[in-house]
């Protein structure tokens, strides 16, 4: 066997693995989960759609990161992501007591919450937090307004957990629960394809406007791709991507 022919072959091998490593870092790809909360993000005809879906996957693919949707219920999926590596979830709210769990990307929206009561409950009454607990309300399993009730000293008694945010306007027209979170652009959207009328509900207490909503991801994330994400979805906003799409979900 010649000289030549083994650096040859050295040659070949080297180049061989290189490709390998190339087509390896090709195709590493974020799992990216996706509750129901219309119109932000949700299934549609086998499709995950929605305002916040559109403008991070435009933001994803400016930034040329390869990424799967997958849609999960909410309190999974935050702790998946938590956990797991190469994950991320949207629409998450930015509150304290998430703050050092994961790496977040955004603000994708900013974040105005209410508790809304059917206009003909003239009996609801709130002036001050602990009125709440008078009342029964609809709540998301793992989201910001059980957090809320927790840090506020609720019993599980006072609210009604759901798995996915479109459960809880339903639940307030039947009447199984006296009162729901949400803000304007959500219910607005939700009572109009649910066949509900909209001008039959009426803010009953402000709860917050804390941090905003944003897409987080695992700790373990590279500075890198948070970087380039964070750049990207930056761009698309200050092109008006974001109203553009609202406009195009509420009309």
């Amino acid at each position: 066997m010649s000289f030549q022919w083994k650096i040859e072959s050295f040659k070949l091998i080297v180049i061989i693995l290189f490709l390998a490593m190339a087509g390896t870092a090709k195709a590493k790809e974020f799992t990216i989960f996706v509750d129901e909360w219309p119109p932000y993000n949700f299934n549609e005809n086998g499709k995950i759609v929605g305002i916040s879906t559109e403008i991070i996957e435009t933001a994803l693919q400016k930034a040329n990161v390869q990424y799967k949707l997958v849609l999960y219920p909410f309190k999974r999926a935050l702790l998946t992501v938590r956990k797991t590596p190469g994950t991320m979830l949207f629409t998450v709210a930015r509150i304290p007591q998430r703050e050092d769990m994961f790496a977040w990307i955004g603000p994708l929206h900013p974040r105005k919450l209410y508790l809304y009561k059917l206009k003909n409950r003239t009996d609801i009454r709130i002036t001050d937090v602990k009125d709440i607990k008078k009342y029964r309300t609809g709540v998301l399993s793992g989201g910001s307004v059980e957090q809320f009730f927790i840090t506020n000293g609720f019993h599980k008694s006072n609210y009604h957990l759901v798995s996915d945010s479109d459960q809880l306007l339903k639940l307030l027209f039947k009447k199984r629960v006296d009162l729901i979170p949400g803000d304007p652009l959500d219910l607005a959207y939700q009572a109009k394809n649910l066949k509900y009328k909209f001008s039959e509900l009426e803010i009953a207490y402000f709860l917050s406007e804390e941090g905003g909503y944003y897409m987080i991801a695992n700790k373990d994330t590279s500075d890198k791709i948070l970087e380039r994400i964070q750049k990207s979805l930056e761009d698309i906003m200050a092109t008006g991507l974001r109203d553009r799409i609202i406009q195009k979900y509420i009309q």
